[in-house]
């Protein structure tokens, strides 16, 4: 069973535990839906299906052909996320009369945290950094042959220059994902001001009522703003015709940027840990006065089906069009 990491503080005992696990989820909508499978020891692998199984219709005496799904062998190993940080024992002493210090100070930690996570999730890559796990970036253009993924919808037609969102590609990225409910369009704020002038223009936006608060749709599909989805994407990927972002190359700075569209599940766009976020006191230190706590996190992400995700690359960030 999966679960979400503010479903998961809820079995906690540990209330400053809870409370660190309820502040690095609050306010993202990938975290607030992003379920986490526990697992035991240091990875998990699973198949991603790369290609469906066929069939077809035989008249009497046809030889049959075979037509199995092929499947790939991936390995979701776990990464070490974490960090320490030291508060001073006279400024807990003296100076916590207004602030908790020492809540600041793991505030701040949880938002790195977060950060580092998020950036991850989208962007990482194993390769070329061997301490994190690849993110959804290259998990999504993983599964490609002779320069065609599935599951991409790129849209621009050199590798220097974005090209304007087009509504169409959009509803394209959507309509790649089959047998799954397409649950959140994840986008940069910049480009959700695009959209959403193009949707006035057009007639207007929508919204649904979900959980007690207002959630914007696209197409049908709940949107989601990230401060981690960049407007500076570099576009070295060729997909056949057209150009995309490449986790695999350095980032240059193309002025582009992808909408990704996920469907989250123990299936699909999943997140793996051993344990939840805990915080370890770490005591006194011998070298100068000041306490030590150590917030760590063993963690990974896998996408095991291609057709429950999908992207749009390889857009310039600051137009959209039909």
């Amino acid at each position: 069973m999966a679960y979400t990491l503010d479903e998961a503080a809820k079995l906690s005992n540990d209330v400053l535990q809870a409370g660190v696990i309820e502040l690095f989820v609050r306010d993202d909508p990938i975290l607030e839906q992003l379920p986490f499978i526990d697992i035991v020891g240091n990875g998990l692998t699973y198949n991603v299906e790369t290609t469906e199984p066929t069939a077809k219709f035989y008249d009497v005496g046809d030889t049959w052909v075979e037509g199995t799904g092929t499947v790939t062998p991936t390995t979701a190993v776990l990464r070490i996320l974490g960090g320490d940080a030291d508060l001073d024992n006279f400024l807990k002493a003296t100076r916590s009369n207004v602030n908790d210090l020492k809540a600041e100070m793991i505030a701040a930690k949880v938002k790195a945290l977060r950060y580092q996570f998020l950036t991850t999730f989208l962007y990482g890559y194993n390769t070329g950094n061997p301490k994190e796990f690849n993110g959804m970036h290259y998990l999504i253009n993983s599964c490609e042959a002779d320069d065609v993924s599935y599951n991409v919808v790129p849209v621009a037609t050199n590798n220097t220059t974005p090209v304007a969102l087009s509504m169409a590609k959009l509803e394209e990225a959507i309509d790649k994902i089959k047998g799954y409910k397409p649950d959140l369009l994840v986008m940069s704020k910049q480009m959700r001001r695009n959209i959403n002038k193009w949707l006035v223009a057009a007639g207007g936006i929508s919204y649904d009522d979900r959980a007690n608060k207002r959630v914007q749709t696209v197409l049908g599909v709940p949107v989601g703003v990230s401060d981690y989805v960049k407007d500076t994407e570099n576009l070295t990927k060729d997909f056949g015709t057209y150009f995309g972002y490449e986790p695999t190359t350095p980032a240059v700075a193309d002025d582009g940027t992808s909408i990704f569209v996920f469907s989250f599940g123990p299936k699909q766009c999943c997140g793996t840990q051993n344990g939840t976020i805990t915080i370890v006191p770490l005591g006194d230190l011998e070298t100068k006065d000041a306490s030590r706590w150590r917030i760590k996190w063993y963690v990974s992400c896998m996408l095991q089906s291609i057709i429950s995700c999908s992207k749009v690359t390889g857009i310039k960030n600051d137009t959209a069009s039909a």
